[in-house]
């Protein structure tokens, strides 16, 4: 006759402990999981909102303009500065009133008196502003698909293409609402000011520092002013440095500039630089 002997005290003990032990670990290694599944996820994101920033960018610079037939009229230029001060050898009429007709629900609209805005200012080192117009502006979705009469999409949409005068820095022109970020300013039509008007949003949230600098055709250049060039050119690209929130490490992006003549065969006679 066999004898039955059941699971002594120990024993059993022993096993529930290794249960444990073994129940701890996949739960550790599930935690462990899903944080590093987190942390994709947020890598992912950063890296998409990166590069809708360089791709948003790229295309206002590749759209940059200057009129080639007037090296006099201020409705068209090209300036990267330090600030968002009067650039250098503009002058705007005195008592001449800057209003802002574009429409854009998005952003803030600034403009109103005359005269170069609060903390501007215009010390060395590479710029960290850039004014600008352009051509090429994308109508919206909503301009395009409406079968209202112009008066009708002028009223409610403001001016579609033409040259849109534009601005990139990390100073609000008007108030910010305690947001922060790269602040991009646009206006139609422009009014050859500047410095103001039109409409403002934060087009980048997480850029905590950026600078310009300016590529002649033989050296790059810290500052660039076609208001201050005998004969005006654009540079033949712009070198974009950048940070963002929470990253250890610069990011430099460079972007011909279509529309210049400029190259290293035929460099700019002047840079401009304020």
């Amino acid at each position: 006759m066999k004898n039955h002997r059941g699971f002594t005290l120990l024993e059993l003990l022993i096993s529930v402990t290794i249960m444990v032990a073994v129940l701890l670990g996949c739960v550790e290694v599930l935690s462990i999981g899903i944080g590093f599944n987190e942390h994709l996820r947020t890598g992912r994101t950063t890296e998409t909102n990166r590069q809708q920033f360089e791709e948003k960018l790229t295309d206002l610079i590749h759209r940059i303009y200057i009129d080639p037939n007037s090296n006099t009229s201020a409705r068209t230029y090209f300036v990267g500065q330090t600030g968002m001060g009067m650039p250098v050898g503009q002058t705007v009429q005195p008592g001449q009133t800057i209003s802002a007709t574009a429409a854009n629900n998005t952003g803030t609209r600034v403009g109103g008196a005359t005269g170069a805005p609060a903390g501007a200012s215009s010390s060395s080192g590479n710029s960290d502003s850039l004014l600008f117009t352009t051509i090429g502006r994308k109508p919206s979705a909503a301009a395009l698909a409406s079968t209202d009469d112009f008066e009708t999409n002028n009223q409610n949409f403001g001016p579609q293409g033409g040259v849109a005068e534009c601005s990139l820095s990390l100073s609000p022109v008007g108030d910010s609402k305690g947001k922060q970020g790269l602040v991009y300013r646009q206006q139609l039509p422009a009014d050859e000011d500047a410095t103001q008007g039109g409409y403002e949003s934060i087009i980048e949230p997480d850029i905590t520092h950026i600078t310009f600098e300016f590529f002649d055709g033989t050296t790059w250049q810290t500052g660039w002013n076609t208001f201050n060039q005998t004969t005006r050119q654009l540079p033949n690209a712009i070198r974009v440095t950048y940070g963002l929130t929470n990253e250890s490490v610069d990011y430099v992006l460079i972007i011909g500039v279509w529309l210049s003549n400029v190259t290293p065969q035929s460099p700019a006679t002047q840079t401009g630089a304020s």
